[in-house]
């Protein structure tokens, strides 16, 4: 998952760069961890201010830089209550159910469409990702939260339409 750390900007990098990389270099793979990562990007974006404060992290200490960025994947951030967990499957359930019958109906409407069929997917992933704001980007400003599930949201959309494309020319 270091990878995840060229989102970074490049100043942040400079500074924590190094004790991120050894932070996330300990944790095994998730996805929880991946999107609280990209989140933590976002963050830096955002609020540049934290890479130049020399207040906030003494540098080489990865356990303070772990709990300014909130970072979960490293231990820190707000804890996931069983609410938030009953929060976020009501919406992943709630969400593909109403999702999947509008797939279904528009299948049945646009009989032999490759776009809607490619976009089948997206019943269980547009919910997830909406979910997420209860689970691993809890704690998130509200900016981050919709900057993440919009833009993978779109990512997301896209390739299912790419798939279509490429499906209705073969």
């Amino acid at each position: 998952m270091t990878w995840l750390l060229k989102l970074y900007p490049a100043q942040w990098r400079r500074r924590y760069g190094a004790e991120l990389t050894a932070l996330v270099a300990a944790q095994p793979f998730s996805l929880g961890a991946a999107f609280d990562l990209m989140a933590g990007a976002i963050d830096a974006w955002l609020h540049p201010q934290l890479a130049a404060a020399d207040t906030m992290a003494v540098k080489g200490d990865a356990t303070m830089m772990a709990r300014m960025m909130r970072l979960k994947c490293a231990g820190y951030g707000p804890g996931v209550t069983a609410d938030d967990k009953a929060r976020s499957r009501t919406v992943n359930i709630a969400g593909s159910f109403l999702l999947a019958v509008l797939g279904v109906w528009s299948q049945w409407q646009f009989k032999g469409n490759f776009y809607v069929t490619a976009l089948l997917p997206m019943a269980f992933w547009l919910p997830y990702l909406f979910s997420l704001r209860y689970t691993a980007i809890k704690g998130r400003t509200a900016r981050t939260q919709t900057i993440l599930i919009a833009s993978l949201g779109a990512a997301l959309t896209v390739f299912c339409l790419l798939v279509g494309w490429i499906g209705s020319i073969i």
